[in-house]
């Protein structure tokens, strides 16, 4: 499965307003502390491999701007933001980016630092009323920010985007944009506008794109995806033709490949996968198990 697809967290919202329970929280001896600077790079423990709790550290910031996340097996868990100049790193403790990191970090607190990750850009996003510009206030552990002038209410929001894996027969459609390394491909995605299902984005988006007409949308499943606060929403879909026709600037080459080619490109570098921590890595994946082919190898 792919990356946050699974959270332990009993996020706990009714008690996110309990300000006497949150304080005893954030005193147990067992809290964790998940800490971002503020480029929202993540605090790595010495091993890089797990996110380094920072509850007990000399430089943890002050109680009062933790955000409470939920609790897993009796642990209470928290995040915070801090300044990197002012936090004395620990020996080989690192700030690193989460995309970078993904890789690495297990599950399932993968998903825990990804709903972190996405809160604090929420936060950052949102430090004055969009009414009247003034700065709002953080209420509800972190979940409510609320404006210090005409008390307008903002609550955490995700931008929805498709992703869908369109195929001909046995073909499927892969493309790149000039922004990404080399030979990296992937599967068709865009967000979702106002007033469409997701089903009419698949179709709109892929018309947008390619050119290409499809039906037989067909739901996957989907992955939060803290990039910087999308949820991905996975279909697979069926083209009406092959005649791909890039009409923007947003796709700068577009493939079908088959069981015969496919592998063949993956060996020779001609394509470079997804992340296969990522949404777009399985609905490659699951495309090829469907032709028998095995792509394990080419993970990264």
């Amino acid at each position: 499965m792919w990356k946050f697809s699974f959270s332990p967290l009993d996020r706990q919202s009714h008690c996110r307003s309990d300000e006497t329970q949150q304080a005893k929280w954030r005193a147990q001896d067992n809290v964790k502390l998940v800490v971002f600077n503020e480029d929202l790079q993540l605090l790595m423990s010495p091993d890089g491999l797990h996110a380094a709790n920072a509850a007990h550290h000399t430089n943890a910031p002050d109680q009062q701007h933790w955000l409470y996340l939920g609790h897993a097996e009796n642990t209470p868990w928290f995040s915070a933001v801090v300044d990197s100049h002012d936090f004395e790193l620990s020996f080989h403790q690192q700030w690193k980016s989460l995309r970078l990191a993904l890789p690495l970090i297990a599950e399932p607190y993968a998903s825990t630092i990804a709903y972190a990750k996405a809160l604090h850009y929420w936060h950052q996003q949102h430090q004055y009323c969009g009414r009247c510009g003034e700065p709002t206030e953080i209420y509800s552990a972190g979940h409510e920010l609320v404006c210090s002038h005409c008390d307008s209410a903002i609550y955490p929001r995700t931008d929805p985007a498709v992703i869908m894996s369109v195929t001909y027969k046995d073909e499927l459609l892969l493309a790149r944009q000039s922004s990404w390394p080399e030979h990296r491909y992937s599967v068709l995605a865009g967000f979702v506008e106002p007033g469409e299902s997701f089903e009419q984005a698949v179709k709109r988006e892929v018309w947008e794109e390619s050119q290409l007409k499809v039906s037989n949308v067909e739901y996957l499943g989907s992955q939060p995806w803290p990039f910087p606060c999308s949820i991905m929403i996975g279909f697979t879909a069926e083209a009406s033709s092959q005649n791909v026709h890039l009409l923007d600037q947003e796709l700068e080459h577009a493939i079908w490949v088959n069981a015969d080619n496919f592998i063949e490109q993956l060996e020779s570098g001609d394509i470079i996968l997804p992340s296969s921590g990522s949404i777009s890595y399985h609905l490659v994946e699951h495309w090829a198990q469907s032709l028998g082919l095995n792509i394990a190898k080419y993970k990264h």
